[in-house]
């Protein structure tokens, strides 16, 4: 049975990652001198407010993009000098995506946007009609097969997306602002569709600029400036010994900015 401990078995190992655009006179450091660790089963937080490089490591983590210099070790493969063709071929196999803008096809139904991934990767007919509906069947919307975005509300839509991104089961999660377009009730029902796939054994990293949607992780990480201020990560009760509530562990790093 899956457990929602994290494993010691490393996942992601970034090395001096570094981030240059424009390089010369106007050049912009969008990420300085990045080293981090996030092993197989963390729900891990990545927090920071506009221009800080959280959405620049989000694209690293994603392998949407590759770094100016550094390395980046996924399951104990450089990824970070693969061309894009590589870097397709490794999203598709380890990476289930989730957007704050949805991303769906208006003119097809949530079980024709579930399958379509699972085409251009080559999934037969039967197989993905099959992946779809249970994807969908996970995210409560079995009784939505047939409707199309326009006939769903934010929290159905981005339902819909998170059953893409877990349709082919990745090992990975990488959700960027999943809530940013949702009211409060919706935006609980997609936190708690995460907690369930991180329960079930994945790995899901959430990038968010809000406070409290990060303190649903068990680790959160601060980036400013490009750079790692702060790495926090919750100790339960069976770890921290004889508390009697969770505690949180601050790990030494710079100090953190004044919020």
């Amino acid at each position: 049975m899956e457990t929602d401990r994290p494993s010691d078995k490393i996942l992601i190992e970034i090395k001096d990652m570094r981030k240059i655009y424009n390089p010369g006179e106007n050049e912009v450091h969008a990420l300085d001198g990045v080293d981090l660790t996030i092993c197989e089963r963390e729900f891990v937080a990545i927090i920071g407010h506009s221009g800080s490089g959280k959405s620049t490591l989000m694209n690293m983590l994603g392998c949407l993009d590759v770094p100016t210099t550094g390395t980046y070790q996924l399951h104990g493969i450089d990824v970070s000098d693969m061309d894009d063709d590589e870097l397709s071929d490794v999203r598709n196999r380890e990476i289930g995506f989730i957007f704050q803008g949805f991303n769906l096809i208006q003119n097809l139904t949530a079980v024709e946007n579930v399958t379509l991934p699972l085409i251009y990767r080559g999934v037969g007919k039967k197989e993905r009609e099959e992946l779809a509906l249970r994807a969908l069947e996970k995210v409560g919307l079995s009784h939505r097969l047939d409707h199309k975005p326009a006939q769903m509300s934010g929290g159905q839509q981005q339902r819909v997306a998170i059953a893409r991104a877990i349709a082919q089961a990745p090992p990975i999660i990488l959700a960027d602002e999943p809530t940013g377009n949702l009211d409060s009730n919706s935006t609980g029902e997609i936190l708690q569709i995460l907690r369930e796939l991180h329960s079930e054994g994945r790995t899901v990293i959430l990038i968010t600029h809000d406070n409290e949607i990060a303190e649903q992780a068990d680790r959160v990480i601060k980036i400013r400036d490009g750079r790692i201020v702060s790495d926090t990560r919750r100790v339960t009760q069976a770890e921290g010994g004889d508390h009697g509530q969770d505690m949180i562990q601050e790990k030494g790093m710079e100090d953190e900015e004044n919020e």
